[in-house]
């Protein structure tokens, strides 16, 4: 019984030695197991934050994706309404191509009709200055010219000549209803001299030599000059500084032009009642 009891006693002595001697090494051992527990769960953050910020990154870079493809589809259907629109607009333009061709046929037409015409035009007021008052002769006949060479031109349209031939005759009609004095020569009996024209209107043509001393009115029947009266040269003189507006106007009484045939018809006239 009582070795019993000491084998107890030494037991229980020898399990709490063994227990003494084993708790520094199952302390070194959790302390390990925490420090492993710790590094792996440090790991696992870590890795977790790095797959979390991969996933922001990610998500970050799929929403300027989805940005960007909703900018490019925006931009395509931006594109796609300019072709439309552009479509139209060429559309447009071929038909005014079409009809501009169609205008320039007609017009190459026209010009084949038009240019024979303007020529005789140009030969008709040619005509016209020659028979007409000698008023301003080389001035018009230098007019004349330049149609004639303007209508032969291939650089010049045909609105243009057709502009500038009317331009003209307009320029010939307003002689017919104007006034106007004018410095010229005037040759006489084969001899040339400085004079004052004054042109009133187409009904008449005079002339006053500088000193006032000798006048004259054309007459177009004899295409030639008669003289006027020494009491005539004062009126014609005064009607001259009206026309350069160097005096008043006023109604002044010149000698006309009488046609021939009307003169002829007065004489017979008188012969008859002398008769």
């Amino acid at each position: 019984m009582a070795k019993s009891l000491f084998h107890l006693c030494y037991g229980r002595q020898a399990g709490a030695v063994l227990l003494l001697a084993l708790s520094p090494l199952v302390s070194l051992q959790a302390a390990d197991v925490v420090q492993q527990a710790t590094a792996v769960a440090e790991k696992s953050h870590q890795s977790a934050a790095r797959s979390q910020q991969k996933i922001n990154q990610l998500d970050e870079q799929t929403r300027a994706a989805y940005d960007e493809f909703r900018a490019t589809e925006r931009q395509a259907e931006l594109v796609e309404a300019y072709n439309r629109q552009l479509e139209k607009l060429v559309r447009a333009q071929q038909g005014e191509i079409d009809a501009l061709n169609g205008q320039i046929s007609s017009l190459e037409q026209t010009e084949q009709a038009v240019l024979p015409m303007l020529a005789r035009m140009v030969e008709m007021l040619g005509r016209f200055v020659a028979a007409d008052t000698p008023f301003l002769p080389d001035e018009r006949r230098q007019r004349i010219g330049k149609l004639q060479a303007l209508v032969e031109r291939a650089d010049v349209s045909l609105a243009e000549k057709y502009r500038q031939i009317l331009e003209a005759w307009l320029i010939e009609v307003d002689y017919g209803r104007t006034l106007e004095a004018y410095t010229g020569e005037l040759v006489y009996n084969g001899q040339g001299r400085q004079v004052t024209f004054l042109r009133l209107g187409r009904a008449a043509l005079y002339y006053q030599t500088l000193d006032g001393r000798e006048s004259g009115l054309w007459q177009r029947d004899s295409n030639s000059w008669k003289m006027l009266t020494a009491s005539e040269n004062p009126v014609l003189d005064k009607a001259i500084r009206i026309a350069w507006q160097q005096a008043v106007p006023e109604l002044l009484t010149l000698p006309l032009p009488v046609p021939q045939a009307v003169s002829q018809a007065s004489v017979q006239a008188t012969a008859a009642e002398v008769e």
